[in-house]
């Protein structure tokens, strides 16, 4: 049975019990900036409405706090944005422009408006952004000044602020939050604030991981809200918006929200949930056991590696005890460097007679695994064992 912890408050319905995730604090972690992370920490799941989430106490916070004094965002790559691969195409964009031309597709986008990116990093959405909206003006926040002049040399950047949301100047015609929300203790908050900066038509973008269509992210040490379509759907209502569209396809493996301010109007109301969240991080922990144990299998062969170089590749990498002699990534920004001390190889440059483990959620490494067999067939590529039923 479950820990029950009466001193800690869900991130989404303020319920104040939470179940801890038994033996969570087993498996390594690695950080949103892919780095290796020890085991530790606690996993938990509300009983009111299924939420997974961290326990925010004092371990996380100065857990946290370490992690970001060291961070720096896609360090495999120089810090170019990520691609997105089609799973059986190959093709590639990257995931901010992806992320601008679905919502192009989705909305009608004005000549001209005003942009807030929270959570804006090196600038890759809102670089991403004004490529494809020239007419726009744009901000950007962040916790720290390390990317200042890199965001405030893009084209269409008033400039990054560093503030609370609420002293930035002016209102906004569009907010998003890309892979920021997942990292707030206190999202109900955050958003309350972000609705007074919207304009009278302003709309509310929200992107964060998916964590039933990828498990690994309940392995993300400073990831501290681990969302579903309906646990972020709710969130977000509860904040005093009214909800135009939740998706899980937008982005591979993400969840999508547009979402405008209710105005006044009643938000939807709030509807707990079961005990669901606990049975999907039950089923998610023996799932992470079976890809160690499958991994390692594979890792007895003499020229190993793993493909990616990411989340969840950077997470196995630690679990196996670093045996893999190589990563695997079709990302032009990455081939050739390094990660962890060991070089990145293109798909179509590994040595013939390697074996190479796909570490990636299904259904996407089977396809993966398919695709790039095809391409190379000197090489074996191994996938995860299917997800419990």
């Amino acid at each position: 049975m479950p820990a029950t912890d009466a001193a800690l408050h869900c991130h989404i319905c303020a319920s104040p019990t939470l179940d801890t995730v038994a033996g969570y604090h087993s498996f390594r972690r690695v950080t949103s900036d892919c780095k290796p992370w020890p085991a530790g920490g606690r996993l938990c799941v509300c009983r009111s409405c299924g939420c997974i989430q961290k326990a925010i106490d004092p371990f996380w916070q100065q857990e946290v706090g370490r992690i970001y004094s060291d961070y720096a965002i896609y360090h495999q790559s120089g810090g170019v944005e990520q691609a997105i691969f089609e799973p059986d195409s190959g093709q590639s964009l990257r995931r901010s422009s992806r992320l601008v031309e679905r919502l192009r597709t989705a909305v009608p986008i004005a000549d001209r408006g005003r942009l807030l990116d929270v959570g804006c990093g090196n600038g890759a959405l809102l670089d991403a952004f004004i490529a494809q909206n020239a007419g726009w003006s744009l901000v950007g926040t962040e916790l720290n000044e390390k990317y200042r002049p890199i965001v405030e040399s893009i084209q269409g950047v008033e400039a990054l602020y560093t503030c609370p949301p609420e002293d930035i100047p002016g209102n906004f015609d569009l907010i998003v939050l890309m892979h920021a929300l997942e990292h707030i203790p206190e999202p109900t908050q955050l958003l309350a604030k972000l609705a007074d900066k919207l304009s009278a038509d302003g709309r509310l973008l929200v992107e964060v991981p998916d964590h039933l269509q990828n498990p690994f992210d309940l392995l993300i040490a400073d990831h501290c809200t681990h969302f579903t379509r309906t646990t972020l759907a709710e969130l977000i209502q509860r904040s005093g918006f009214n909800i135009d569209l939740a998706a899980n396809d937008w982005l591979p493996k993400e969840l999508t929200v547009l979402a405008r301010h209710g105005r006044g109007q009643p938000a939807a109301h709030f509807q707990a949930g079961s005990f669901r969240g606990a049975e999907s991080a039950t089923r998610s922990m023996a799932w992470l056991h079976s890809v160690i144990a499958a991994a390692r299998k594979v890792s007895a062969a003499e020229c190993f590696g793993l493909f990616g170089t990411s989340i969840s590749a950077t997470w196995l990498d630690s679990e196996l005890e670093n045996i893999a002699t190589f990563f695997v990534d079709e990302d032009p920004s990455r081939v050739g460097k390094t990660h962890l001390g060991r070089p990145i190889v293109h798909p179509r440059s590994v040595a013939a007679g390697s074996n190479i483990f796909v570490a990636l959620p299904l259904p996407f490494a089977d396809s993966v695994k398919e695709r790039l067999a095809s391409e190379n067939r000197s090489c074996t590529y191994h996938g995860p064992p299917p997800f419990p039923s």
